[in-house]
C-alpha cells in the first residue's frame, strides 16, 4: 500500500491573464482627443482677436530727405555719390540733436525725450535719401511730429553750412581789413624813404593787405556757398499715418494659435497617459 505525502503540496488557483494595454500612436491619440487639442486653440486666439480690437493702434507716418545738390553737374562730379551718401548717414544720426528737437518741442509742447522716443531718421542704403518716420497713438500728432522734424532737420543743416550772419560777418571784417589798409598805406607814404620807421611802414602795410585779401577770399567763399546752402532738401511731405491694427492683430491671433495648439497637444497626451495608468491598475 502506497504510503501518502504527510505534506501535500498546496494547490493555487490559476493567476488570471493580465489585461494589455494599448498603446496609441501620437497622431491616433490627438485623433480621438482632438476637442481637448482644438479647445485651447479656440481660446486663445479669441483672446488674442479680442486683445488685438481693444488695444489702441499705434500710427506711423514718414517724410523724405534728399542730402546734396539735385543738380546733375553736381552729381558728375568724382567722388560726389560716396560723399552724399556720408553725409546722409551723419544727417540721419543728427535727428535728436537739440537743435533739431528743441524747436519742434516748443512748437508742439511736448516734451523733448518723447519726440526723441518717436522719431527716427534711417539714411537707405546707397542713397542720399533720408527717411524721418514719426509714430504716436494720436494719426494727426505722427503727421505733424514726420514733417516739423523733417523741416528742422532741414533748417539745422542750414545753420552748419556757413549761412547768412557767417557771410555778414565775413563782409564786415572784409571791411575792417580795406580801411586798416588804406591807413596802413597812408602811413607808409608819410613815412620818409630813409627814415628808420619806413621799414615798420611798409611791414605793417604788407600784413594789412595780406589781411585784406585773406578775408576777401573767405567772404567770396562764403557768397558761393550760398548757392548750396540748402545741402539738405525736403523730397516729400509727411505721408498719411498708417495704423499696425492689423498687423498686430495677426501676430496676437498667430501667437494665439501657437500657444494654443501646444497646449492642446500636451493637455491630450496628458489625458492619454492618465487613461493608460488607468487601464494597468484594473
Amino acid at each position: 500500500m502506497a504510503l501518502r505525502d504527510p505534506h501535500p503540496a498546496p494547490r493555487f488557483a490559476p493567476a488570471p491573464a493580465s489585461i494589455p494595454v494599448v498603446q496609441l500612436p501620437l497622431l491616433e491619440a490627438l485623433r480621438k482627443s482632438i476637442i481637448v487639442v482644438l479647445l485651447p486653440v479656440v481660446l486663445l486666439a479669441g483672446a488674442g482677436v479680442a486683445l488685438g480690437l481693444v488695444r489702441k493702434p499705434t500710427y506711423t507716418s514718414e517724410a523724405r530727405l534728399n542730402v546734396g545738390g539735385l543738380d546733375l553737374t553736381e552729381q558728375s562730379i568724382q567722388g560726389y555719390t560716396n560723399a552724399v551718401q556720408f553725409l546722409a548717414v551723419a544727417y540721419a544720426r543728427a535727428i535728436d540733436a537739440d537743435n533739431v528737437v528743441l524747436p519742434v518741442a516748443r512748437r508742439l509742447k511736448l516734451p523733448k525725450t518723447q519726440i526723441a522716443k518717436q522719431v527716427i531718421a534711417t539714411p537707405i542704403q546707397n542713397s542720399p535719401v533720408v527717411v524721418v518716420d514719426a509714430t504716436s497713438k494720436n494719426p494727426l500728432q505722427a503727421q505733424r511730429l514726420a514733417d516739423f522734424m523733417a523741416d528742422s532737420l532741414v533748417r539745422y543743416a542750414v545753420t552748419l553750412n556757413a549761412g547768412a550772419q557767417a557771410s555778414q560777418k565775413l563782409l564786415a571784417n572784409y571791411i575792417g581789413a580795406s580801411k586798416a589798409l588804406q591807413r596802413a598805406s597812408q602811413h607808409l607814404q608819410a613815412t620818409p624813404p630813409n627814415s628808420p620807421q619806413h621799414q615798420a611802414a611798409q611791414t605793417q602795410a604788407d600784413l594789412a593787405r595780406l589781411k585784406l585779401q585773406t578775408t576777401g577770399f573767405l567772404y567770396q567763399q562764403s557768397q558761393a556757398g550760398q548757392a548750396t546752402i540748402n545741402l539738405v532738401q525736403k523730397l516729400a511731405p509727411a505721408t498719411q499715418p498708417s495704423s499696425d491694427r492689423m498687423s498686430v492683430l495677426q501676430q496676437y491671433v498667430a501667437g494665439g494659435v501657437l500657444g494654443g495648439l501646444l497646449l492642446g497637444i500636451a493637455l491630450a497626451v496628458l489625458r492619454i497617459n492618465r487613461l493608460s495608468k488607468h487601464l494597468q491598475a484594473r
